[in-house]
């Protein structure tokens, strides 16, 4: 219980202090303080504080009294929650499936467009793979021009190729040939193929490969391969794909042999052909294709 002032000094003559009194009493008692003065002039400054008061005095005259109960003590802190367990330690990534020799791993676009100016400078094919569950965001297509073969594959769950609803993704011409294996194409967009476009090229070889909510504002929402080679498609899937013309899905036009094995169409919409639009090329076979919506 401090007491804290110079009160009882009279003329100034005597430095401030500070004197503390021990008292015991339980919380919810009811006290009066009664505080007095020697020369009646009040405690000039002096004050007393304790059991919850504080700065309490005699503002002049010789007694003030203060009536007050003993509050109780705040409550203790809630202890503090267990800590959380520790997580496992990270395990480092699988390792990629072996490589086809040659092969080059590829992380974004440019890196399938390294590889391929690479395979044109040393006159031989390019070879991407891609590590299942990468996704790669495309601004521009990647582009194959002369006579070569462009593998492009992932494996497992697959890789997916995003065009962001700003590009296609492969634009294939000039004689070389496009295999691709265990792709998902999402979000691709172009005039002429969503997100293929072969043109003059050489064969189009697909397996396992989706096409989803890829558009062409003229032909062939998910794909357009026109006066190609043959093309062929085992497990491919198109869904949600548009076209403003022809080819809602895919668009085949004169080409060599068209083949397509348990291919699949669904939600694909066209002016001409929602699932797909064949004209004028080679034999034509479909083995275990199926339309829904379209």
């Amino acid at each position: 219980v401090p007491y804290t002032g110079s009160d009882g000094c009279r003329w100034g003559l005597c430095p401030d202090f500070q004197t503390e009194y021990g008292v015991s009493l339980s919380p919810g008692v009811e006290c009066e303080l009664v505080m007095k003065d020697l020369y009646g002039d009040g405690w000039e400054g002096a004050s007393w504080s304790g059991l919850g008061q504080e700065g309490l005095t005699v503002a002049s005259g010789s007694e003030e009294k203060k009536s007050f109960v003993v509050p109780f003590a705040p409550p203790s802190p809630p202890p503090s929650p267990p800590s959380p367990p520790r997580s496992p330690p990270r395990l480092p990534p699988p390792p990629l499936p072996p490589l086809v020799p040659g092969e080059a791993v590829a992380h974004t676009p440019q890196g399938i467009r390294d590889e391929i100016n690479k395979a044109v400078d040393q006159g031989r094919n390019a070879s991407v793979f891609i590590p299942p569950g990468a996704r790669l965001a495309f601004s521009s297509n990647v582009a194959c021009s002369g006579d070569m073969l462009l593998s492009v594959r992932s494996s497992g769950e697959g890789a997916t190729l995003d065009g962001k609803k700003s590009s296609n993704m492969f634009d294939i011409s000039g004689g070389c040939s496009l295999y691709l294996e265990a792709l998902h194409f999402v979000d691709g967009r172009g005039a002429y193929g969503g997100a293929v476009f072969a043109y003059g090229a050489g064969d189009i070889a697909m397996k396992d490969v989706s096409f989803t909510g890829c558009e062409a504002s003229e032909s062939g929402g998910g794909m357009n391969v026109y006066r190609s080679g043959d093309v062929t498609l085992e497990g491919a899937s198109f869904s949600e794909c548009t076209a403003g013309s022809e080819g809602g899905g895919m668009y085949v036009f004169e080409n060599g042999d068209v083949s397509l094995d348990g291919a699949s169409f669904s939600e694909c919409t066209a002016e001409f052909g929602g699932g797909m639009y064949v004209f004028e090329n080679g034999d034509v076979s479909l083995d275990g294709a199926s339309f829904s919506e379209c």
